[in-house]
């Protein structure tokens, strides 16, 4: 499902395969989750199982997939994926090739098979317009070339991979770094003026606030196990504090 570039947009990382934690977080009140397979735990199974769930809770569900396999890609989508988060993207033929993908022929390099899940094993119209395609961008010569990826039309939303982009900056890990906050502020800039949905990962609200005044609107808030582990280390730390 593709969301209007006016709407702004809440979700979640997600790297531990689990329909139960995918309930819980639609029944939160978040837009999507975007469900790892370049860094998490899923096979195919435990994406389908995500996937519906997250479909339950009229929770959008984006697949970041582990790289440009036409096959990978093509079975996330099968199975009812909304969207699929494309990383290590590095030339705009890279881009090029992400958006072809998700698109039929003549337009595009997927496979067709209406007896999957998105298609109701036969029984819906499955229509690739609805698909979004979000590409990160986590280099320097995507920066590079970013006029280049950011006219192609199929883009849904460029997602600013800060921690991957702040390695290539060496300034690893330095959020606040001069050198990684003048690329992110390009990349939306430039983006915006492209009429791209912008996405990135904020950490505290003073970060949402400086974000959405520079015109992002879609803000990625935590990744699942990092805040499942704060919060149990949180009750164990308040209740030990009586002692």
């Amino acid at each position: 499902m593709v969301r209007n570039i006016d709407e702004e947009l809440h979700g979640i990382w997600r790297i531990i395969p689990s329909p139960a934690i995918t309930e819980i977080i639609g029944q939160s009140g978040f837009d999507f989750q975007i469900l790892d397979c370049e860094h998490g735990s899923y096979d195919f199974q435990t994406l389908l199982e995500d996937i519906r769930s997250c479909h339950f809770q009229k929770c959008l569900a984006y697949v970041r997939v582990s790289g440009l396999d036409k096959v990978e890609v093509q079975r996330c989508l099968d199975l009812g994926a909304d969207g699929i988060v494309f990383p290590q993207l590095d030339s705009f033929e890279d881009f090029h090739l992400a958006t072809k993908m998700l698109k039929y022929a003549p337009y595009g390099i997927r496979g067709f098979n209406p007896f999957v899940p998105s298609g109701e094993y036969g029984f819906k119209k499955i229509n690739d317009n609805n698909i979004s395609c979000i590409v990160i961008i986590e280099t320097l010569n995507a920066i590079k070339e970013l006029d280049k990826i950011l006219a192609l039309t199929n883009i849904t939303m460029i997602y600013i991979g800060v921690y991957d982009l702040s390695a290539q900056l060496n300034c690893i890990g330095e959020m606040d770094n001069p050198s990684l906050q003048e690329a992110v502020n390009l990349i939306i800039e430039k983006s915006i003026i492209s009429n791209k949905m912008v996405s990135l990962m904020i950490n505290n609200p003073e970060s949402y606030k400086k974000y959405k005044h520079k015109g992002v609107k879609s803000f990625v808030h935590t990744i699942d196990g990092y805040q499942i582990k704060k919060a149990f280390i949180s009750e164990l730390n308040n209740t030990l504090s009586y002692k």
